[in-house]
Order: structure tokens, then C-alpha cells, then sequence
């Protein structure tokens, strides 16, 4: 029994000391990690930054990645960035070089894709798009990272609450579409029940997430490829065959189309509801950057997708394409944002 109670106590010692190095030494690691990035030939070839820019523009891109804020009725949103190549508002969106005022205005909504996660403020779908209609017209790029139509309905729903002035609104849906919730939608759910805990059980729940946040946990984490949260496995954006077996996703992805464009019309707002050009379905990906396995989840959401009703496919926009399309395994390269961009410009003018 002597013994037993040594070993214990010396695993608890060692656990804590592990804890601290970890708790020292990540930021330093995180730093050093900080000095470089991981950008392969290709993307440098179609980003057309120097090396010292490519640096900044990797780590305002995903330096904040996961630290999402939490927003009623939206989920989670990106965090404010203030950056050389990457900014970022709540109230304002990704940067576009606008004018100060204009007669009208046009809202872009949608995920990283439409943000413009691996390229520049100059860039993105919105920012070119901006170029294309000139002074007359402001555009605003309220893209966030895994947004889908039912989320970027409600956020469309609270820019009109709040008398935003919006005459045309664009979104562009396709790769994140999914069931319901959101991302974290789970973890959020369980500090949500942990508040509403009969107060003498509450240490249940909160034990659980301490160990899950220890920093030797999140460091193995890390080390497994493991996500910082455990997420809704039906919320997943890869799950696309059906939806617990209720109802199929080309026909919820319908549906809240349906509900959008009602409410454009109701509110006297030009909606616009775009299919988006996929990895898989539509332009050239490079193998480096996008795996077989999703390859073939992004043709296939596509297909199921395009059964549904209330959308313009955008997939012809990149079919002639000869260079790198995509950026990585599923953002645009600068020069297919310019080319969506003037897609869209199209049918507001």
C-alpha cells in the first residue's frame, strides 16, 4: 500500500511538472512557427506575394483560426482582426476598399471561401467585385468561416433588424452546407447544460472540462491531428449522405433557400443565391493540395446540391480554366475570386 501511494504520488508530480513545461514552452514553439510559413510553390505562384508577406499573410490567416466568438441565433463568427493583409469587423465585414458612401449597397454572405481565407484584403470575391461596380455601389463582404445558408439567413436577418441598407445581397453556398447547428454546436451545448446542472452535480460535467482542457491534453491533441473540440459528427460538413435518415441535404438546402428568397421579397432586397464552383466538380486542383477521399465528397455534394431548386450554378465560371484554380484543397486561388467576381457583377448590372 507504501508503495502504491509513492507511485501515485510521483505520477501526480510529474503530470503537474508536464503541464507547466507544456504551459512555457507552446508559446515559444507557437513563436518560432510564427517566423515562417507553409505555403508550397504552387501557392506562392498563384498568391504573388513576397516571402515576408506570404509570413504575415499565413499567420493572420490562421493564427486566429478557431477563435471564433459566439453570437445569439448565429453560432460562432470570426474574431476582429486588424492585420497588414487580413482585417476583419463584426460590424463591417471582411475589408473592402469601398468608397465612403454610396446610393446602394450590396451584402456578400457565406464561409472562408467567400471571406477569403489564404488570400489578401485585395483578393477576395468581394474586393474585385468592388472594382467592377465603382462608386455607385458599396459592396461588404460578411463571408465567415463554415457558414451555411441557414446561418447566413440569420445573419442576413439581423444586418435587416438592425436597418442595415442593404439593396442587393449575394450568397454563395455549396461546401459547408449540413444539417442544422453549427460548428462547436456540441461544446456550446454542454456549457450550456453545465449552467443549468442541479448545483451538486455540477462538478461532473465541469471535471470533464477541465481534463479536456489541460494543456498536456490539448498538446497530445496536437500532436494526433485531433480537434480542439469533439463536434457534432452529423453536423459534419464531410457528412452529406443523409441527415439521421429524417431528411435529405439537397432538400433542407432548398428549403432555406426558399425561406431566403421570400424574405428578400418581402423586404424589397435583389437576393442573388449562387451554387459555388467546388474542388472535384469544377477547375483544376492540385493533388499536393486536395486528397482523393475529399475530392470525391466535394463532386458528390455538388451533384446533390444541384437537384435543388432556387439557385444559380456557378460551376462554368472555372471549367476553362488552365492554371491552379484553388488556392488549397477548397479556397479560390486570387485570380478565380476575380473571375467569380465579374460573374456576379454581371447579373447585378
Amino acid at each position: 500500500m507504501k508503495n502504491f501511494s509513492l507511485i501515485f504520488f510521483i505520477t501526480i508530480i510529474f503530470f503537474l511538472i508536464a503541464n507547466v513545461l507544456v504551459v512555457l514552452t507552446w508559446p515559444i514553439y507557437s513563436e518560432y512557427n510564427a517566423k515562417k510559413h507553409s505555403y508550397i510553390k504552387e501557392q506562392k505562384d498563384l498568391l504573388n506575394l513576397s516571402e515576408q508577406d506570404l509570413v504575415i499573410l499565413h499567420n493572420e490567416t490562421w493564427r486566429n483560426y478557431d477563435k471564433f466568438r459566439f453570437i445569439p441565433f448565429l453560432g460562432h463568427s470570426e474574431t476582429d482582426r486588424i492585420g497588414k493583409l487580413v482585417n476583419f469587423t463584426e460590424s463591417d465585414g471582411r475589408k473592402v476598399n469601398r468608397p465612403q458612401s454610396c446610393d446602394k449597397n450590396i451584402y456578400m454572405y457565406g464561409g472562408s471561401t467567400t471571406f477569403g481565407y489564404n488570400v489578401t484584403d485585395n483578393q477576395t470575391i468581394a474586393n474585385y467585385l468592388q472594382e467592377f461596380v465603382g462608386k455607385d455601389l458599396c459592396v461588404f463582404n460578411h463571408g465567415r468561416a463554415y457558414f451555411y445558408s441557414k446561418q447566413e439567413n440569420n445573419l442576413f436577418i439581423n444586418h435587416v433588424e438592425n436597418r442595415k441598407k442593404i439593396d442587393f445581397a449575394i450568397f454563395l453556398d455549396g461546401y459547408n452546407e449540413r444539417c442544422g447547428g453549427y460548428e462547436y454546436a456540441k461544446h456550446l451545448n454542454n456549457s450550456f447544460s453545465l449552467l443549468t446542472e442541479r448545483p451538486y452535480l455540477m462538478w461532473k460535467k465541469s471535471s470533464r472540462n477541465f481534463l479536456h482542457t489541460l494543456p498536456i491534453v490539448q498538446f497530445a491533441n496536437s500532436l494526433v491531428g485531433s480537434g480542439r473540440w469533439i463536434n457534432d459528427g452529423n453536423n459534419n460538413i464531410l457528412k452529406i449522405d443523409s441527415c439521421d435518415e429524417k431528411v435529405g441535404l439537397d432538400d433542407l438546402f432548398e428549403t432555406r433557400l426558399s425561406l431566403r428568397n421570400s424574405f428578400c421579397e418581402i423586404n424589397g432586397i435583389n437576393c442573388h443565391s449562387f451554387l459555388q464552383p467546388m474542388a472535384g466538380a469544377s477547375g483544376i486542383q492540385s493533388e499536393k493540395l486536395l486528397s482523393k477521399d475529399k475530392k470525391i465528397v466535394w463532386k458528390k455534394k455538388y451533384q446533390l446540391l444541384l437537384n435543388s431548386k432556387g439557385h444559380i450554378d456557378l460551376k462554368y465560371v472555372l471549367n476553362d480554366d488552365t492554371i491552379l484554380s484553388y488556392v488549397d484543397g477548397a479556397h479560390y486561388s486570387p485570380a478565380s475570386n476575380k473571375k467569380i467576381a465579374l460573374e456576379l457583377y454581371k447579373f447585378i448590372k
